[in-house]
């Protein structure tokens, strides 16, 4: 899939980028949004691109950003509009000028405290909720003490005037392709349990959930890699149904792997993002086409070889550079 420049935007000099590809959304009206990094990582800010016109607003002040307990995570509401779970007991809704409409407390931070850990219950960390699952929105919550492998979906129901935690799980290992050491004897031992797996992304889709899941590791994913990667779809009650599309068996193959996974806000392609630059894709992104089931392989347009998509939307994907590039473009073919 070949595609082609639409429309270029530089960001404020103060923006050090998304904070992930999954802070990324793009609403119903077409407006692209992001959490991203501001002053050397002092703050959070949210980025709107609309019209043709960039907005900022500098958000909380963070202190030091590692330590920092919730990232504002965004979240695509029934109608289109746009809102940040800035942590756990706030929503705030903003319009595409990005002032505040309303800000709205979250009931409920008790359903969170099932998976705590030394006090601390599990935590927001930017991703992005698009997609209701029977009028419940799905937010991927990260670890409580340690960061960066997402293990928990948590449920939140939002009205007119409140919103409030409904439950929370996790995807254990069953129906997964778990292969932690890629040693029978090493994951055979009655010492190694899976309390659940790291999800990669989660959204209401077409009456279940579609997952993507990266792995079953303890440690850290982006330092040690992962065992598999598979998106697949979850239904209502729980239950893991034949995955869409795996690779598995990686703990057995020289070198490290691991997949990030996004379903974009379109809802037509998972993006798959290589965390290392081993195996067959050499770090390069692929597209998987939910419509078709096709692994596509997009060719950027000139210039932007470095650069990564962060999502898409109507016939526009939006790729970003990490820092202050962000980049419309269009497929030239059927795939737009």
């Amino acid at each position: 899939m070949r595609l082609a420049k639409t429309a270029e935007f530089g960001l404020p000099d103060k923006v050090g980028g998304p904070i992930r590809a999954g802070s990324c959304l793009v609403s119903g009206a077409g407006v692209f949004s992001a959490v991203v990094w501001w002053d050397g990582g002092a703050r959070y800010a949210l980025v709107s691109i609309a019209d043709q016109v960039v907005r900022t607003m500098v958000l909380d002040e963070l202190g030091d950003p590692f330590d920092a307990y919730d990232a504002p995570a965004p979240v695509l509401l029934d109608d289109g509009s746009f809102g940040v779970i800035a942590d756990a007991g706030t929503l705030r809704l903003y319009g595409t000028d990005l002032r505040v409409q309303r800000e709205m407390a979250i009931a409920g931070d008790e359903v969170l405290h099932r998976f705590a850990r030394h006090g601390q219950r599990p935590r927001v960390f930017g991703h992005a909720s698009r997609g209701a699952l029977a009028s419940e929105h799905v937010v991927v919550l990260d670890e409580p003490i340690a960061t960066g492998n997402p293990r928990y979906l948590a449920f939140l129901r939002i009205g007119e005037t409140s919103a409030s935690w409904t439950r929370i799980g996790t995807l254990g290992p069953d129906g997964f392709p778990v292969d932690r050491f890629g040693d029978d004897e090493l994951n055979q031992s009655p010492d190694v349990s899976v309390g659940g797996c790291i999800i990669g992304d989660a959204v209401g889709h077409s009456g279940s959930l579609l997952v993507c899941v990266e792995g079953s590791d303890a440690s850290s994913v982006r330092r040690y890699g992962a065992d598999f990667f598979t998106i697949t779809r979850v239904t209502p009650d729980g239950s893991v149904t034949e995955p869409l599309y795996q690779q598995s068996g990686w703990k057995r193959l020289p070198g490290k792997h691991a997949i990030n996974g996004k379903v974009t806000s379109s809802g037509r392609y998972v993006l798959l993002t290589p965390v290392f630059a081993s195996g067959d894709w050499k770090g390069r992104q692929r597209l998987f086409d939910l419509e078709t089931g096709e692994v596509l392989e997009p060719v950027l347009p000139r210039g932007a070889a470095k650069m990564r998509i962060v999502d898409h939307a109507g016939t526009t994907f939006w790729l970003s550079d990490g820092a202050q590039q962000i980049l419309c473009a269009e497929a030239e073919g059927p795939h737009g």
